[in-house]
């Protein structure tokens, strides 16, 4: 629902049960921001999400939206069947259909031109009945483009084009037959391409989606594919820290590292080490320095060429990558003079391709400069980010620029503050 959506429906229904309420978008709008609606409102907005009105009175709001049906899912056996559920239940659609992959409508215009792309792929996948190598290589290959795109555009592409792609994938699971190892790869494609829908989904809605993150890990069980599964919580423990949930984060990342510490490659080390840094540094945990360090060790030796074993998607864990996971670190912890100097060594070493994060770091080194009270670099640091913003589909960096230029509102007469405020504004 929309805020006049939400809006409409509860004037509606306390017409119905009297006194009417004269809600207005604004009302739903501050109770987002943090404000409590009365108690009659909240039974009100319980009877709209279909949520038991007593659950009003015996959890504090606005805990007791937890209870929302369209919030929980099922749980499923950590099974092969149990990971085809779960896949079943993330993307949505009836699969006991065998009509996704000869339905036009059902496939996107990317989809459709990468299947046809590969004519021996696209027999496989579109008549017969049993998966071959060509057929999972070219959705082994899809999955890696996909992933590319992430990097260089954000999630805005993403949602729909992962969720299709792993539709098909599913169907082919679901109804075809298949080699041990072909199953494996399916499994580890489908792991994947739910990671990056769930990420997508966080990178355009700020939403850490459970569902789909555990369906993605549900998969990577059934690829017998631990260091994917760590893959797949190291994302979801960012999108829990992101959403003020640190203590889950940490959770996460820690469980994460238990699947793959000793066993897993240097850089793949790296990226759990340093993404735990990250979750305990919003819970103020001085142990993420620690973990800060030896994040740096492994990852020096993956640069020293210590990468035998290292899965494809590792890749992104790089010296950038890790600097302005440091520098984030540093700024969670109360030193944006430190955060400042890593975030610009960050950006020096980015090398043009992770264009979402080069611009959420400068957001963040903004904000190292602005806290410093430094105010007219930090505004021509978040020019810079806004620069790189307009050139993707992420919106991952606008709500840090809106909190940024709130903050500076005792100094909204000078024209850079203005000037900012004007331009963040146009990408809102």
């Amino acid at each position: 629902m929309t805020r006049p959506d939400l809006a409409r429906a509860l004037r509606k229904l306390s017409a119905e049960r009297k006194p009417a309420l004269g809600t207005a978008p604004s009302g739903v709008l501050r109770w987002e921001d943090g404000r409590e609606p009365e108690k009659e409102t909240q039974k009100l907005l319980a009877e709209v999400f279909n949520i038991d009105p007593c659950l009003v009175d015996t959890h504090p709001w606005p805990l007791w939206l937890e209870f929302d049906p369209l919030q929980q899912y099922s749980d499923f056996p950590w099974t092969p069947r149990g990971a085809l559920d779960a896949l079943r239940d993330s993307v949505g659609s009836d699969m006991h259909r065998r009509s996704f992959i000869f339905s036009s409508t059902a496939l996107t215009a990317s989809l459709f031109s990468w299947l046809t792309a590969d004519p021996a792929a696209a027999g496989e996948i579109t008549s017969g009945r049993r998966i071959g190598e060509a057929a999972v290589t070219h959705i082994e290959r899809r999955v890696r483009a996909l992933r590319r795109t992430d990097d260089e555009d954000g999630g805005g592409t993403l949602i729909r084009d992962t969720a299709s792609t792993n539709e098909m994938v599913a169907d082919l699971l679901d109804n075809r037959s298949y080699s041990l190892d072909h199953e494996q790869r399916l499994y580890a494609a489908a792991a994947d391409l739910e990671r990056m829908r769930a990420w997508a989904v966080f990178d355009v809605h700020g939403e850490c989606d459970d569902r789909i993150f555990k369906s993605a890990l549900h998969s990577a069980h059934s690829a017998d594919d631990p260091a994917l599964g760590a893959h797949i919580l190291n994302f979801w423990a960012a999108a829990a820290y992101n959403c003020d949930r640190p203590a889950d984060a940490e959770t996460m990342a820690t469980a994460a590292l238990s699947a793959v510490r000793g066993k897993a490659s240097p850089r793949v080390e790296a990226l759990v080490y340093a993404r735990r840094a990250r979750a305990r540094s919003h819970l103020g945990d001085a142990r993420c320095w620690s973990d800060l360090d030896f994040a740096e060790r492994h990852l020096h030796r993956a640069e020293q060429g210590e990468n035998d074993g290292e899965p494809e998607w590792a890749y992104w864990m790089n010296v950038a990558e890790f600097q302005g996971s440091r520098a984030s670190t540093q700024l969670a912890m109360g030193q944006p003079r430190d955060a400042e100097a890593t975030f610009a060594a960050a950006a020096r070493a980015f090398d043009g391709g992770a264009v979402r994060t080069h611009a959420l770091y400068l957001v963040r080194q903004s904000d190292a400069q602005w806290r410093q009270g430094r105010l007219e670099q930090a505004c021509g640091t978040a020019h810079q980010a806004l620069d790189l913003t307009d050139q993707i589909s992420s919106q991952r960096t606008v709500g840090p620029l809106q909190d940024l230029v709130r903050t500076m509102k005792s100094h909204e007469g000078l024209k850079v503050v203005r000037d900012l405020r004007e331009r963040v504004a146009t990408v809102s």
